[in-house]
């Protein structure tokens, strides 16, 4: 009996030490399977399956089922009985063993004995094994969706190059249109299950090694077959996702703007994301929707636009920014309706061109500043204007469409009225048209809300974008400015007719509305004498002034253009 408890403790403490030496140094099954070979004759140990089932969670969206056989002997079959153990893992999965004998014979009592122990000895480590394996792929992966985050997808990413050719693999960078307005409707909790449904649907698109990730927010990044790059940009233009909570439901539909690189052009790995984004914010800069491949002429356009954007706090700091007034003119009576306020940058002495800071301003968020900035100075004006004793104007003021995703806008926007005295009913607020049909309802309510301030509002740039019928009909609008392009060209030209059909069928509409329209970008008197025939009475252009510097808008305020002929205001 002594002797057998010696070689039992003996057989133990072989075990423990050569588990423990191999679970945690190499942290591999192979390793434990060489562990139990040296024991498998002795216990008579034919074959050891483990299993592995796990719930679906935010670190295995998809669960989780898995087998693997750890020892199997050469020397016979194993036996069809088995010995079963069954236990808990801490992410509310299970595994399971089963320890299969070989020859005629069952495993002895004393066997069963020292196999419960290997087996809770080899639990154990594999527990602590699939923790550190759970923590280091939770590292790895974005936890509201379950896909990759950003350094994970570059750790797979590098990892994948150093296995196998990467230049049949083009990268994808893309920002999703519209998320924002998910959690607007549904709140952020649910917003989240938007998005992991989004990804999901995204992850089934995707074949073999093809990797996605998020990036925060809702920038993505994936890894596709350069052959397949048209198909999953053409699908990801137009993703479904259906979301219902309790009696709330909405059918969302998700574009996307993208940049890509070619891994084939690619020469340092480390930069492939970042060439990624470069492409994107080309994608950006032309619009949303876009899509657009990397190039090095991309990347030093970039830095140039970096340069505006990180210049931009010390030049609003240092008051850089003038605002100029553009004149609103009714033609019957030559009188000024009102006028447009419009940012110029003075930057070292020199006129910064708007074209080339209000875009990257638009994309880096840094306009909603700016637009509050001007809409300060436009009532520091009014304010010091009318206690001259001078007769109010009224003044539109530029807004981005990203002031949407302000919670506090029209607050903001009276605050600074208020602040300053100014009458709400003097300041309009020019909303530019929208492409993106869920912002509607966000829009509508920013109207709406601005309205009971009586504080007028404006859409700028009519007939530029594809929703501008959509825009009269869901938002109850005060003034509609028709764009130049829409307006039809003096010069004779095919479609001429039935561009003066349309355009004159529109001011039909806007004025049965009972809108007031006001015609942008004209220039000629040609054209005045057109927009007065078919019934525009309000227009802003070069053909009365151009955007005036305050101290020129002051003086036309006082002068008018009555004593001045159009021909002389054309030149």
């Amino acid at each position: 009996m002594d002797t057998q408890l010696t070689i039992d403790e003996r057989l133990i403490t072989c075990c423990k030490d050569m588990f423990s030496d191999a679970l945690t140094v190499n942290d591999c099954i192979n390793s434990v399977e060489g562990a139990i070979a040296t024991l498998a004759d002795a216990l008579h140990i034919g074959k050891v399956e483990y299993s592995e089932e796990a719930p679906v969670s935010r670190l295995r969206p998809r669960g989780l089922s898995m087998r693997i056989t750890i020892f199997e002997h050469a020397k016979e079959e194993p036996r069809s009985n088995f010995l079963y153990a069954e236990k808990k893992t801490p992410d509310g999965g299970t595994v399971k063993a089963k320890w299969y004998p070989f020859g005629e014979d069952c495993f002895t009592t004393r066997e069963e004995e020292m196999i419960q122990i290997l087996d809770n000895m080899i639990f154990s480590k594999f527990g602590s094994l699939m923790m550190r394996q759970l923590l280091n792929k939770t590292l790895l992966l974005d936890v509201a969706t379950g896909v990759l985050n950003q350094v994970g997808f570059q750790k797979t990413l590098l990892q994948m190059y150093a296995e196998k050719d990467l230049s049949a693999y083009t990268v994808l960078f893309f920002n999703v249109h519209n998320f924002k307005y998910v959690n607007k409707v549904f709140g952020y909790a649910e917003g989240d299950v938007v998005l992991r449904k989004y990804t999901n649907l995204i992850g089934d698109f995707l074949e073999g090694d093809e990797l996605l990730g998020r990036l925060g927010g809702d920038n993505f990044i994936a890894m596709v077959q350069t052959d397949r790059v048209p198909m999953i940009i053409e699908r990801l233009q137009d993703v479904s996702v259906f979301h219902k909570v309790q009696n709330k439901e909405k059918m969302f539909r998700f574009g996307v703007t993208l940049g890509y690189v070619r891994l084939q052009d690619v020469k340092e790995q480390h930069e492939i994301i970042g060439m990624a984004s470069v492409a994107y914010q080309s994608a950006r800069m032309k619009g949303a929707g876009s899509v657009s491949a990397y190039s090095e002429e991309l990347r030093e356009i970039l830095m140039h636009n970096q340069t505006i954007i990180s210049s931009f706090p010390e030049a609003l700091a240092k008051r850089e920014f003038a605002v100029y007034y553009q004149p609103k003119v009714h033609l019957s009576s030559r009188s000024m309706y009102g006028a447009e306020a419009l940012v110029r940058w003075i930057r070292k002495g020199e006129l910064v061109p708007p074209m080339s800071f209000i875009p990257q301003l638009e994309r880096d968020g840094s306009i909603l500043k700016l637009d509050y900035y001007v809409l300060e100075e436009v009532c520091r004006f009014q304010k010091e204007w009318m206690e001259a004793g001078n007769a109010p104007i009224c003044i539109s003021v530029n807004f981005s469409r990203k002031h949407l995703d302000e919670d506090d806008l029209v607050e903001n926007i009276v605050t600074i009225l208020d602040r300053y005295g100014v009458d709400h009913r003097l300041i309009e607020i020019e909303l530019t048209e929208s492409e993106d049909f869920q912002n509607y309802e966000i829009m509508s309510k920013v109207v709406s809300d601005l309205a009971k301030f009586n504080i007028g509002t404006s859409m700028d740039d009519f007939g530029t974008g594809f929703s501008s019928l959509n825009m009269i009909k869901k938002l109850e609008l005060d003034v509609i400015k028709i764009d130049k392009s829409f307006i039809p060209l003096e010069n004779d030209y095919p479609e001429k007719e039935r561009d003066k059909t349309m355009f004159e069928s529109i001011v039909m509409l806007l004025r049965s509305l009972g809108k007031t329209m006001i015609a942008e970008g004209v220039e000629t008197t040609r054209q005045v004498r057109y927009l007065q025939r078919v019934g525009c009475e309000i227009v802003q252009g070069y053909v009365f002034d151009k955007p005036l510097s305050e101290e020129e808008f002051k003086s036309r305020l006082q002068n008018g253009y009555s004593s001045l002929s159009m021909e002389s205001q054309t030149n």
